[in-house]
């Protein structure tokens, strides 16, 4: 029987790094269009309340973005676009599919961890499984993307969602 291999270190947090910077892109341009929308709309901020809205209108399109990528990225393909770079996915502890309430805990989990100054991030470095704060919450694990294809080939009962993702 083959095993699901645990995703390592290095490999997660150059799957971070991508994600990082597709996120940071995707949240530049955003922004941008975002103020000049209203720039052009309402004119130039002409008081210290309009000024206080746009400046926490702009980090909150970063958390709704941030949210909105991680979330859909693994309930529709078990990656994001960082993991898919390095071959990485995300699956339940039983190898199952992460559907949207893990996906949206396994979110809240990775801003604990952040703001724990990345102590939630240890049990990636000490547990068997290398399951962070994110993973103990939602039930998940980062899984070697060639061992999930090995698991689906190997065992007919293998769930479906390995199977389905790793043949598109």
């Amino acid at each position: 029987m083959t095993e699901l291999v645990a995703a390592g270190f290095w490999r997660r947090l150059a799957a971070h790094f991508l994600d990082c910077l597709v996120g940071f892109g995707a949240w530049l341009l955003g922004s941008m269009w975002l103020l000049i929308g209203v720039w052009e709309l309402r004119g130039a901020p002409s008081d210290l309340r309009e000024i206080f809205v746009l400046a926490l209108a702009v980090p909150a399109f970063a958390v709704v973005l941030h949210l909105a990528y991680h979330v859909l990225m693994l309930v529709a393909c078990g990656q994001t676009l960082g993991k898919m770079a390095v071959g990485v996915i995300v699956v339940r502890r039983d190898g199952g599919p992460v559907g949207a309430v893990a996906a949206c805990l396994r979110c809240l989990g990775g801003f604990l961890s952040a703001a724990a100054l990345g102590l939630g991030y240890v049990g990636i470095l000490v547990t068997p499984e290398r399951r962070g704060l994110a993973d103990m919450l939602a039930g998940t694990r980062v899984v070697d993307a060639r061992s999930a294809r090995a698991v689906a080939e190997s065992e007919p009962e293998a769930p479906a969602v390995i199977e389905h993702r790793l043949s598109a």
